[in-house]
């Protein structure tokens, strides 16, 4: 791979990498943010802008099991309230724009459980939120597309599969 800012990125994060405390969060969002300024002119990036795929791995490190994926979200694309159980995830949104809406999970005062919105925010191309092991939150693209970054710090579809990820579906 030729040196770019994917490349700088991918360094800099295996170098950086701790497991979840608040250096790694800080030091992964500082380098997010410098990645969604590369320019669509490097040709990665460009690929990624006219392809649209809904998920691309750019990385995945076989030391600390984390995963950087693209992912492009087409207007009104709405994702459920969701965890990530165990994992933990950044979203940097590379282009367009996205609502995400947090949750807490209550119980009242006759055992009754529901899900109450602390509220949407608009995630700007630019910006990077990140959701610790069981933040529930949900997207929906407000934009023609968005293309964003998902930091992952493991694999979702084994989270998922053990039961740990859980989607809310009303």
């Amino acid at each position: 791979m030729k040196n770019n800012a994917l490349e700088h990125f991918i360094t800099s994060i295996k170098d950086s990498w701790t497991g979840l405390n608040s250096e790694t969060v800080i030091k992964s969002r500082e380098l997010l943010k410098q990645l969604l300024k590369t320019p669509d002119s490097e040709p990665w990036l460009a690929d990624l802008h006219r392809q649209k795929q809904e998920s691309v791995e750019l990385y995945r490190n076989p030391e600390h099991g984390f995963i950087l994926l693209a992912h492009v979200e087409k207007q009104e694309q709405y994702r459920v309230p969701h965890n990530h159980g165990a994992g933990w995830v950044f979203y940097a949104v590379q282009h367009g724009a996205m609502e995400m809406s947090t949750y807490s999970q209550v119980t009242d005062q006759t055992g009754k459980t529901a899900l109450v919105s602390r509220g949407a925010a608009t995630i700007n191309a630019g910006e990077c939120n990140v959701y610790l092991p069981g933040d529930i939150h949900d997207t929906k693209c407000l934009s023609e597309y968005v293309l964003m970054f998902r930091l992952t710090s493991c694999d979702f579809k084994a989270e998922k599969r053990e039961g740990r990820l859980i989607q809310y579906l009303g």
